[in-house]
């Protein structure tokens, strides 16, 4: 899937300074050019009669070269009132310039448009604050985030930063294409929601014509209400809200951000969803340094939970609780194990303790206090989680009275009538899952900090632009 894509990616990283010869626009008899370029800067040589424009097209940097003597006067004057950042259209001819060594060895070749016509499509106004997003700095991406967050249109233009958006928009269509594939039904269900678990304070409260609603933080309960219409197999890919008090310093939590979820009707159990989402993974590029490991029986690694708790003690000489979750440092620490040990970024931890999980996770029957639920981890971090959910309507009012992970809840009370009305009319056994993109597409990139990926993110200190 994504391999398909990376070397795009690859491409763009470097091809800054490469010549456009190969992708402009020729006429089929003549050697002249029209282009539309952004201009990076302008450089005058009054003494020989000459303006180098420093352009950038089609994630290519060029030059263009204006002779006082081959353009009318309105053209130089024009040409010499261009700001960095504006739109232009020109017209030339083409050369290939190239520079020898001092053993007169051909070292290097860049294209130049020789410009007999000039129009300015767009002026982008002067000292705009180019130098913090300027080209040189743009070869280290990762350098003054939040200034680069603040400007984040000139930011995106540069071929660093804007290909990861031309990824994150390749590999949801790759992940439509492949669960559709799978005979998945595409849905889409609402974010505006009536009802909350009890106990869980990350909701985003709203005023809804003179009631309560919340923005949703997953589709599992509509999903789930689908299953329950036959549709069999459904997904979505959409936004989700948590009110995340530590994505004030936190480099992966963030108060918006775009999940794919998952809901399928299963035959024999749970782990037919698991082998689903872990086939879609494989399918994702294995080029250095990203590493996608596979056991003996050709599967993305599984541990339990207990299993990942005694790495954590034993081999990573780290103190940690069997019945507490586990934090980002030791996901962190399990995904460099495995990185070494297992040559694999991607790994599924298995079976975690049912009061770490939500209320209609299915309980594991060979295992008492553990449930049938997993997470999967790339690169240390997170992005799936995962369970198979109780489909039988007495067993899911039992779990939510029982209060397991949390507050007891009532299946009489009028705010679950709607989602236990699906499992009433019967629901067939099922899993699903939530899968994080822009944490997903971090990992696979490689990148610090989850903000990179995601073209306007949201924190708790961050609303604009």
């Amino acid at each position: 899937m994504l391999a398909s894509i990376m070397p795009t990616f690859e491409h763009n990283m470097a091809s800054q300074g490469n010549n456009l010869m190969s992708t402009l626009p020729q006429n089929e008899n003549t050697q002249k050019v029209t282009i539309e370029a952004r201009v990076e800067s302008v450089l005058l040589f009054e003494n020989a009669g000459l303006l180098r424009l420093e352009l950038r097209a089609q994630d290519k940097s060029l030059q263009a070269i204006i002779s006082i003597d081959a353009v009318v006067k309105e053209t130089w004057d024009l040409a010499q009132s261009l700001t960095a950042e504006s739109i232009i259209k020109i017209t030339g001819s083409v050369s290939e310039q190239t520079a020898d060594d001092s053993r007169g060895n051909v070292h290097s070749a860049s294209t130049a448009i020789h410009v007999s016509n000039l129009q300015v499509i767009a002026l982008a106004e002067p000292n705009l604050p180019v130098p913090s997003c300027c080209k040189e700095k743009m070869l280290m991406p990762r350098a003054d985030l939040q200034e680069r967050l603040n400007n984040r249109i000139l930011d995106v233009r540069y071929a660093a930063s804007g290909a990861i958006f031309k990824l994150h928009s390749g590999m949801c269509q790759l992940v439509v294409e492949f669960l559709c594939s799978k005979n998945f039904h595409w849905i889409h269900t609402p974010r505006i929601i009536s009802a909350t678990i009890p106990g869980d304070n990350e909701y985003f409260h709203l005023q809804y014509f003179g009631k309560d609603a919340w923005l949703a933080q997953s589709s599992q309960h509509h999903k789930q209400m689908a299953l329950s219409m036959d549709m069999q197999r459904v997904f979505e890919i959409g936004p989700v809200f948590r009110a995340e008090v530590k994505s004030s310093n936190s480099a992966r939590h963030v108060t918006e951000f775009t999940v794919l979820d998952i809901a399928m009707a299963f035959n024999d159990d749970y782990y037919e969803v698991v082998d689903l989402v872990e086939s879609m993974l494989k399918l994702y590029p294995r080029a250095q340094p990203f590493r996608v490991g596979l056991d003996e029986h050709g599967k993305v690694p599984r541990i339990t939970f207990l299993e990942a708790k005694r790495i954590l003690r034993e081999e990573l000489g780290l103190a940690s609780d069997d019945s507490k979750n586990l934090t980002d440092l030791e996901e962190a620490a399990l995904g460099a194990y495995f990185r070494d040990s297992a040559s694999t970024d991607i790994f599924t931890i298995d079976k975690y303790p049912a009061p770490l999980r939500q209320f209609n996770s299915q309980a594991n029957l060979d295992s008492p206090g553990f449930s049938n639920t997993w997470d999967t981890i790339v690169r240390g971090r997170e992005i799936c989680s995962g369970s198979q959910r109780i489909h039988g309507y007495s067993e899911l009012c039992e779990a939510m009275c029982a209060g397991v992970c949390g507050p007891s809840l009532d299946p009489e009370d009028e705010q679950w009538q709607p989602y236990l009305a699906a499992f009433k009319a019967g629901m067939p056994p099922h899993g699903g899952c939530g899968l994080g993109l822009n944490r997903l597409l971090q990992s696979f990139l490689g990148l610090d900090d989850v903000r990179e990926v995601i073209l306007f993110p949201r924190d708790i200190n961050r609303l604009r632009p």
